[in-house]
């Protein structure tokens, strides 16, 4: 039978473990170097590939990590670990495009390291500078020729050909200290959150202008879609909410009040369900329809990325860890 299973990084317990999505139960973890943060999926779902940042977050002044990690997502064990190269340190935001090309943010160099053919293993096949100083995290399309990359350090979205260094990265300032991103399945809009200046902006992807903003307060961190009901959804740290966004005049609707800081979510496959990483070391179960929170668990500390997969409940990493209905 297959199950729905929550993945989800615990930065702080130095893991990542597998929930049931249904129940809450934690069901095996794979220890990870210290402060592990962003991971990403292939196409299949089947591999992720967790970036070594390697510090408790992004004021810290130490080098951190260097790698990518690849984990065997039925086997629940690391299968292979990519070393970014010299310098290439802090690995944070990390990505694949269509065509099932690597990319792992280097927030130390100010570069990308690119691997044409991630499961060969190796050094990158390349490694470009992304124009802005400290990227924390981008986006790519899905051809692999145009990255969107948010720089803290000089408060800016820069855009640049991952595959073509000749090509001079051009600027955009949205605001300070940019971090939050969401490019639209269609590609033709890119959604930044400035989490100092407290907005959202919209930037046109032919023009590159900014075509629309709003004001949010509180802190918004991360942005997502929620293609069902038309719009986006902000985690707003600090405010310790969830904004809901028209994703068209990008226009607040909604905000979902929250009892402690929210860090990050994911959806289930059905768009039913959002899962909320909270500063309180727990999961809260958001109703996408309700909007209410109709479930709580807890987790190891610091939880924050997470992805659902389904599993086979004889699959390795779980086989003799579910819940009995």
């Amino acid at each position: 039978m297959a199950r729905q299973i929550l993945l989800l990084i615990e930065k702080s317990a130095h893991c990542l473990s597998y929930y049931d999505a249904d129940s809450g139960t934690r069901l095996h973890s794979v220890p990870l170097p210290d402060f592990p943060h962003e991971f990403t999926l292939n196409a299949g779902r089947a591999m992720a590939w967790i970036g070594h940042y390697g510090v408790a977050n992004s004021g810290s002044a130490d080098a951190g990590g260097h790698e990518v990690m690849a984990l065997d997502v039925a086997r629940g064990r690391i299968i292979d670990r990519l070393s970014l190269g010299d310098g290439m340190t802090r690995p944070h935001g990390v990505g694949l495009d269509g065509q099932g090309r690597l990319y792992a943010l280097s927030e130390g160099a100010g570069r990308i390291a690119v691997w044409d053919d991630p499961a060969r293993g190796g050094a990158p096949d390349r490694t470009v500078p992304v124009g802005g100083l400290k990227p924390h995290l981008f986006a790519v399309t899905s051809d692999g020729r145009r990255c969107y990359s948010m720089n803290l350090g000089s408060n800016d979205v820069t855009v640049f050909d991952p595959r073509d260094s000749s090509v001079t990265p051009v600027p955009i300032s949205t605001g300070e200290k940019p971090e939050g991103r969401l490019l639209r399945a269609d590609e033709r809009m890119l959604f930044v959150t400035n989490r100092i200046s407290e907005t959202v902006v919209a930037i046109d992807t032919a023009t590159l202008e900014i075509v629309a903003h709003e004001h949010v307060s509180g802190d918004p961190v991360r942005i997502f879609h929620d293609p069902e009901r038309e719009r986006l959804m902000t985690i707003d740290y600090l405010g310790q909410t969830i904004s809901l966004l028209d994703d068209r005049s990008l226009k607040i609707t909604r905000r979902v009040a929250l009892d402690s800081r929210p860090i990050s979510m994911s959806f289930d496959r059905g768009m039913k369900r959002a899962f909320v990483s909270m500063d309180s070391d727990e999961i809260h179960v958001l109703d996408l329809g309700e909007l209410t929170v109709t479930q709580k668990f807890s987790t190891f500390r610091e939880p924050d990325v997470s992805a659902i997969v389904t599993l086979d409940e004889q699959a390795e990493a779980i086989a003799g860890s579910l819940p009995t209905s």
